[in-house]
């Protein structure tokens, strides 16, 4: 892939930044008139030459057991999950601090699930069950972080993703998924996991009639080696409210030569849960996304601060509690 330049992306976000302060039909016309139900991705049977399959170093596997096989994302087309309103019976078999590792095989994948959260308990409590069946299933080690934000303080995605890679990575996981809690896979074959290259897991998304909106989107779901999101310094921890960081974060990756992967659409489909947004759109984030790209070895990672901060161990995640 060709090095993108700052101007290229200024006049991407130009035209960019035109539609996305746009709200309610508007919007919806441009997803339905530019976006892409038959985007760009990688054909099933080359996934397994693009994944990234390394496990956490401080896993004790056990050379008596065979491999894990991840064989079923070649399957064909099956049944789509059903969403479930509630859990009334949810058994946590295996799981502990929000990790699992599978008993009948050695993973050959650790992903970091990292869920920036504050005041959807509602939605907390669908996805937190609904994703363990889901990545119990998978063959994979995996443990879940549940960065909550709890101050009253302008919402700031960016840093709760950048405090929750710290420790993830403090724990030497190789890949991290960065998920919203709102989001819930629907086919089983979309593999947890970490591709050579980002990836961008919920490209077909129910609310968005399936329809990709952009080709650099990286919102919602998205998993990224933990020495790229160290490359691009994460997160710009200038973004507050709702809007803009999921773009700036992409335009890192894709400023370090760095490209955009993804399954196909139908592997690809997340229903999103009902909610009332919580934070207000920040009417200062089409001024950060054309300021912020070239700030970014100054701005993320190693800069991102909180007054407060706590780690709890839950059954089903780890919670990392912040004040910023």
């Amino acid at each position: 892939m060709a090095k993108w330049s700052w101007g290229v992306f200024s006049k991407l976000l130009q035209l960019h930044n035109l539609v996305r302060l746009s709200i309610g039909l508007s919007t919806l016309a441009f997803f339905l008139n530019f976006g892409s139900f038959n985007y760009d991705h990688i054909p099933l049977d080359e996934i397994d030459a693009n994944l990234y399959k390394h496990v956490n170093p401080n896993l004790k596997l056990d050379p008596n057991k065979p491999a894990c096989d991840y064989g079923f994302i070649h399957e064909p087309d099956g049944p789509m999950l059903e969403i479930p309103t509630s859990y009334d019976e949810f058994l946590p078999t295996g799981i502990a601090n929000g990790s699992f590792l599978p008993s009948h095989c050695n993973p050959q994948l650790s992903v970091a699930l990292l869920v920036t959260y504050r005041k959807r308990q509602k939605q907390l409590d669908i996805f937190l069950p609904y994703i363990h069946n889901y990545l119990r299933k998978q063959n994979i080690h995996y443990k879940i972080f549940l960065i909550e934000q709890q101050d009253d303080a302008p919402w700031n995605k960016g840093a709760l993703y950048n405090i929750g890679a710290r420790l993830a990575m403090d724990e030497r996981f190789p890949c991290l998924i960065l998920h919203d809690v709102d989001l819930l896979p629907r086919d089983p074959r979309n593999l947890y996991a970490c591709l050579q290259q980002p990836r961008h897991l919920s490209a077909s998304v129910d609310r968005l009639r399936h329809v990709l909106p952009y080709w650099y989107l990286l919102g919602g779901a998205a998993a990224v080696r933990a020495d790229q999101y160290k490359l691009v310094n994460g997160f710009s921890n200038l973004f507050t409210g709702w809007g803009g960081e999921d773009d700036n974060f992409s335009f890192r990756l894709l400023d370090n030569n760095l490209q955009i992967l993804r399954f196909p659409e139908r592997v690809s489909r997340y229903a999103m849960l009902p909610h009332v947004k919580q934070a207000a759109v920040n009417p200062r984030r089409a001024a950060l996304l054309r300021q912020t790209i070239p700030d970014q070895r100054h701005d993320g990672l190693n800069s991102v601060k909180y007054i407060a901060m706590e780690v709890k161990k839950y059954r089903l995640y780890t919670l990392i509690g912040v004040r910023l």
